[in-house]
């Protein structure tokens, strides 16, 4: 039996999207890879969310409930850098699928040739930018 597994690394905006936006970011990821998916989120990353936690109080509240989400289901790579510089440090390392909707970090990413997941504003839903 021939068996995938994938791995995803989700950026803060992409998260933070279905605590503020109500989108189903993970479902969504889901189908688009048709397969088991280990998401990840770099340490960086969690350090942002925890941060936005005890700011203004819409954020903080999408980020408290990104943050409680994440412990529960997500594995936490560890790495340092920028929370975007560690997107790409991490999908590129481990050969990731990327998700973000993050236009600059997209660019980004597609110039490090790593394979993306991103936000279509016009639909509002996700789409991979590989086959």
């Amino acid at each position: 039996m021939d068996f995938k597994i994938e791995c995803a690394v989700f950026d803060t905006s992409a998260l933070l999207l279905m605590f503020t936006e109500g989108v189903r970011v993970i479902d969504q990821v889901l189908k688009i890879i048709n397969t088991l998916v280990i998401p990840v989120i770099p340490y960086p990353v969690f350090n942002e969310l925890v941060k936005l936690s005890r700011g203004r109080p819409r954020t903080a509240r999408a980020s408290s409930n990104a943050l409680n989400y994440v412990i529960n289901n997500f594995s936490i790579a560890k790495t340092d850098g920028s929370p975007d510089d560690s997107v790409i440090e991490v999908s590129r390392a481990y050969g990731c699928v990327a998700v973000t909707c993050d236009m600059k970090l997209l660019r980004r990413l597609r110039n490090a040739g790593v394979r993306t997941i991103y936000l279509r504003a016009s639909s509002g839903r996700l789409e991979a930018d590989f086959e």
